[in-house]
């Protein structure tokens, strides 16, 4: 394994020196799973080959709370012969509902942080079994990839993985139909394509455009799931989020005048940012530079060859 009890224990810095191996094992054995389908089998094998570097570090890390943070609603509680029993230490009170919940979220955040600085890292030092591997174009697939960059760029989404992952759909959805349609098709295979490549020399033109793709993304992805997020469906039907937890102010789901007021404003933010691209497309395309777009769209009509055929006579 590569989260081992130590590993773990460092990474916490909270867990007791007194817990078993086994009580969090198979919790780390799901967190390794779940890693090593992010970041592919080639740099999951490269990192194991790791001793000392920062990048595996950020990778125990990003290991570590995924393993706590699928440990802890379970730490509650024990299961044996007499059935399920709360652990209530001498000298210790169980803690309250807001604490539990308070301390999950703040696991999650650490879990989201460790994430982000690991790509960070990886996108630094870009290593052959990254950059050369199947995993590095999954991630590469879209030009919005992770929830740092979302929150980079619009900061009202907040730094979630967990969101960002619900999101990916609708990004696909904005790239296919809006960005494609904006930067006609040549033009956003062409980009995509060498996006996914990581051999890719980009002109100064080029990087201007993806600059300018990226926050037209981000507001129309969250803008087409907009009428989905406050949402929660499971088998017992369709259910509205609500928290009610007491680790501050009282949160509740927005009225529908809120939430139609920002949708529009997210609709129309999404707007300017694609109208941004048409302008340097317009200002920049040329024959030979975003050729698809200058041709459907700078051009211009081609004049037709003069054609004499039939007639009587020829005035030059």
């Amino acid at each position: 394994m590569m989260l081992t009890q130590e590993i773990l224990k460092a990474q916490l810095g909270s867990l007791q020196a007194s817990m078993e191996e086994e009580t969090v094992a198979p919790f780390c054995r799901h967190a390794e799973r779940w890693f090593r389908d992010e970041i592919g089998p080639d740099l999951y094998a490269f990192l194991q080959n790791e001793t000392d570097s920062e990048l595996l570090r950020l990778a125990h890390s990003t290991l570590a709370w995924q393993a706590y943070s699928l440990a802890f609603p379970h730490q509650k509680f024990r299961v044996g012969d007499l059935g399920m029993m709360k652990m209530t230490p001498q000298g210790a009170i169980a803690v309250t509902k807001w604490e539990y919940v308070d301390s999950r979220d703040a696991n999650l955040s650490m879990l989201d942080l460790s994430l982000e600085y690991f790509f960070r890292e990886l996108e630094a030092i870009r290593p052959a079994a990254w950059t050369g591997s199947a995993a590095f174009g999954q991630r590469n697939r879209h030009f919005l990839r992770s929830a740092g960059e979302l929150a980079d760029l619009l900061p009202i989404a907040g730094r979630n993985y967990r969101f960002f992952q619900k999101l990916v759909p609708f990004i696909d959805d904005v790239e296919r139909e809006l960005i494609r349609a904006t930067l006609t098709a040549p033009v956003y295979r062409d980009l995509l394509t060498r996006w996914r490549d990581a051999t890719t020399a980009w002109t100064l033109e080029e990087e201007e455009l993806i600059e300018l793709i990226r926050p037209a993304v981000a507001y129309l992805a969250v803008f087409q799931a907009w009428p989905y997020l406050p949402l929660s469906f499971s088998e017992i039907g369709i259910a509205e989020r609500r928290q009610k937890d007491g680790t501050g102010g009282e949160e509740v789901a927005a009225d529908g005048g809120q939430r139609n007021h920002l949708r529009r404003q997210l609709e129309q933010d999404g707007q300017i940012r694609l109208a941004r691209i048409r302008t340097f497309l317009d200002e920049t395309a040329t024959p030979t530079r975003f050729a698809g777009y200058y041709q459907a769209n700078l051009s211009g009509p081609a004049l037709a060859a003069d054609d004499f055929t039939d007639k009587p006579h020829v005035i030059l």
